[in-house]
């Protein structure tokens, strides 16, 4: 197993996440690896990795450098730069459990017909957030799904980033290798869905998708994204990528898919103004209005993207995942 961690500017963190790696205890003499992308960073983040090498308690651990800005570009140059069948993504502010690689590298074995799975991802904040952060936690990658392992589909089909083990046959038969629809984060821009996406077009290639409790990570979140002005900006990535997700979870036609898109969008509406009439009778309530209208405004702005597409771009759009969907 690979793993490939993507970084942009994040040294102090990116030591805690090796130092972790360090630590794991494997059962067996399994074969793993690490890679650090470096994604055009400008901190310490080559002295941070040098000094891992230099310890030599990871297996195979190596830097490149990717120049192209942006999460999925730093993750096709981790993809295309390590060889095992199976690769987990590792976010830089990601503290994995000690046992964590063993217990993926069990699960993937075990699971013959799997092509992405995850485990639980417990969030770890710098400071004590406000209820509405706790609410929408999940917007951070807080990830849960019991105690037993359970296999997914399209109405529970998210799997965080941080944390998602892939099967590269898998990714390769998806073509999320050849064409990607969704721009994940791109330095300080809070793009979204791209994790989504994986995982989707995985399904929609044949393979299973699976959640293992016993693969547990902490994610980090320090003071800086703890406040309801980054959840807005959250929400206004997680709208935009909204519609072009609807696509890959349904099996309906164009036409279908775009009226009910807009219905979702006339929802968004309606949900603001309760969210309004609520605030009226309770002030704390005035964040969910912004929520929302980020949300609904992530879903306008690419809904126009998608119409003023040619019937061309249509088609060659709709056909990477589901034929159907252009009938």
């Amino acid at each position: 197993m690979d793993l490939v961690i993507c970084t942009y500017n994040n040294a102090a963190l990116l030591d805690r996440v090796l130092t972790a790696i360090s630590l794991q205890n494997i059962s067996k003499n399994y074969n793993w690896s690490v890679l650090v992308v470096d994604n055009n960073c400008t901190d310490d983040t080559s002295a941070v990795v040098e000094k891992h090498i230099n310890l030599q308690l990871i297996p195979g651990l190596h830097r490149i450098v990717e120049q192209k800005q942006g999460l999925t570009h730093a993750r096709l140059c981790g993809i295309k730069n390590t060889t095992s069948e199976w690769l987990a993504f590792v976010d830089d502010d990601c503290l994995l459990s000690e046992d964590w690689i063993d217990k993926a590298i069990q699960f993937s074995a075990s699971h013959p017909n799997c092509g992405a799975f995850g485990g639980k991802v417990v969030l770890d904040w710098e400071i004590t957030p406000s209820p509405i952060l706790v609410k929408h936690s999940g917007k951070f990658a807080a990830y849960e799904s019991g105690e037993t392992a359970k296999q997914l589909n399209r109405r529970n089909y998210q799997i965080p980033g941080a944390g998602l083990v892939i099967r590269r046959t898998a990714l390769e038969k998806s073509g999320w290798l050849d064409k990607q629809l969704l721009n994940d984060r791109e330095g300080k821009k809070l793009s979204a869905g791209g994790d989504s996406e994986i995982v989707l077009r995985i399904l929609n290639a044949g393979y299973e998708l699976w959640y293992t409790p016993d693969c547990v990570l902490h994610h980090f979140i320090p003071t800086k994204r703890i406040s309801e002005t980054y959840l807005f900006n959250l929400m206004y990535g997680f709208g935009v990528a909204a519609p072009y997700i609807a696509v890959m979870r349904w099996n309906s036609s164009y036409y279908i898919w775009l009226f009910v898109s807009i219905l979702r969008i006339i929802k968004g509406f309606l949900q603001i103004i309760a969210c309004y009439f609520k605030a009226l009778i309770n002030p704390n309530n005035k964040a969910e209005i912004l929520i929302m209208w980020n949300w609904t405004k992530g879903q306008i702005q690419s809904l126009f993207t998608i119409l003023r597409m040619s019937r061309e771009e249509h088609i060659i759009w709709l056909s990477l995942f589901q034929k159907s969907l252009i009938a």
